[in-house]
């Protein structure tokens, strides 16, 4: 009985104890955040061109997909990709059941189809329109005359 009253005496100091970590673990969490946010914000500056505006940004983790008004980007763990909007063949959307469709709101991912094929996956908030905006682009370079010779 007597070491249940001493274990009664300390929950109150372990409680604060275990208060105290997870705001640590929350706060280093932020900042790690806030430092990757920053990183990507640096490297996208340097990789814009002039006059080049971004229209859509899609993040998720490490994985970010930029559609600026100029070029596709892709910033994954092999570095920075960039895929000119003039170059896109095709944009074609597919289910889950591995079927083509134009509607975004069905797609499970969009495949780009430029000098290589590039699969974009349905994990980001802002799919949808990024979805809409490259099926336009693409619809645009199909219906702009080729100036070859």
């Amino acid at each position: 009985m007597e070491y249940l009253q001493m274990y009664w005496q300390y929950l109150p100091i372990l409680g604060f104890g275990v208060l105290i970590l997870l705001l640590a673990i929350r706060s280093a969490v932020k900042k790690s955040r806030d430092r990757k946010n920053r990183a990507f914000a640096r490297r996208l500056e340097t990789v814009l061109q002039p006059k080049e505006t971004v229209k859509v940004t899609c993040c998720h983790r490490s994985d970010h997909w930029i559609l600026t008004n100029k070029r596709l980007l892709h910033d994954g763990p092999d570095g920075m990709t960039a895929i000119p909007l003039t170059s896109i063949k095709r944009v074609q959307g597919v289910t889950k059941e591995g079927k083509t469709t134009v509607s975004p709101g069905k797609m499970e991912k969009i495949i780009v189809k430029a000098d290589k094929e590039h699969i974009i996956p349905n994990r980001f908030s802002e799919f949808e329109e990024l979805a809409k905006q490259l099926r336009n682009k693409a619809s645009q370079n199909k219906k702009a005359p080729s100036s070859k010779k």
